[in-house]
């Protein structure tokens, strides 16, 4: 019996030991990942801020350049458009797709409403 104990303290003696230098190598792999990660992020970042940049300006020429982009009307029409051609093409249930639809009509309403309020507004 003790040798059989003196067996089993050995084992795990050994397994210690030997745990040990994985320990060291996943703690290893563990830094790399982190400094890539890091590293990835900051070039993340760096390309996000030129981009912004690049982004910011070339909202700005839309937006001097052509003002009807976002008129009411064009929005009205976009919206119209995805109720009926794009809502029907897409796998979603029947209730999703009904919601979704009353929802796109109300808001198509509401900007005739707001649009028919803006012409009052200019013609008094």
């Amino acid at each position: 019996m003790s040798l059989e104990v003196r067996r089993h303290d050995n084992r795990r003696a050994q397994s210690s030991a030997v745990s040990v230098r994985p320990d060291a190598a996943v703690e290893a792999q563990h830094l790399a990942f982190d400094a890539r990660v890091v590293q990835s992020v900051r070039q993340a970042r760096q390309k996000a801020e030129a981009r912004g940049a690049r982004a910011s300006s070339a909202a700005e020429r839309a937006r001097l350049s052509n003002a009807s982009l976002f008129d009411l009307s064009r929005s009205q029409e976009i919206l119209a458009y995805i109720v009926e051609e794009v809502l029907p093409g897409l796998d979603l249930d029947e209730d999703v797709a009904k919601l979704t639809a009353s929802m796109l009509k109300d808001e198509i309403e509401s900007r005739r409403d707001l649009q028919h309020r803006l012409m009052q507004a200019q013609s008094s």
